[in-house]
């Protein structure tokens, strides 16, 4: 081999996918066993680091956090209180309701009941007086 290993045949070779041709080099060349010596050295100071300062587990722990007993008791007691002005307004609404509904009908049930048109009564009224 002429020229010196790229670093893809480097790591090629560290990772045993390297053949006879590529460790004849390394014997012969004083540049190219640097160029190894050095990564093994990057390669055992990573070791090292990850030995001294473990990656903490994935699965941490969540906080839980708790509502105090006093916030929850505040709020069944607003709920308490509130339920019945709720239920009053309800009420109150539905009659409302129910009133002017009453009134529609009546209104329509006059409308009906009448023999012509409310536009039409002045002449009704016209002849009726001609007729006594």
């Amino acid at each position: 081999m002429n020229s010196h290993l790229s670093s893809e045949e480097l790591y090629q070779w560290l990772s045993g996918e390297g053949g006879n041709e590529v460790e004849e080099h390394f014997r012969e060349c004083p540049a190219c066993q640097a160029d190894l010596h050095q990564f093994r050295r990057a390669l055992a100071g990573f070791r090292n680091s990850l030995e001294q300062c473990p990656v903490p587990p994935a699965h941490l722990r969540l906080v839980r956090q708790t509502i105090p007993r006093w916030l929850l008791a505040a709020a069944a007691v607003l709920l308490l209180a509130a339920a019945p002005i709720y239920w009053t307004a309800r009420q109150q609404r539905a009659a409302e309701q129910s009133r002017t509904d009453e009134l529609l009908l009546e209104r329509v049930n006059t409308g009906l009941s009448r023999n012509v048109p409310a536009s039409m009564e002045p002449l009704m009224q016209l002849i009726s007086k001609e007729e006594k």
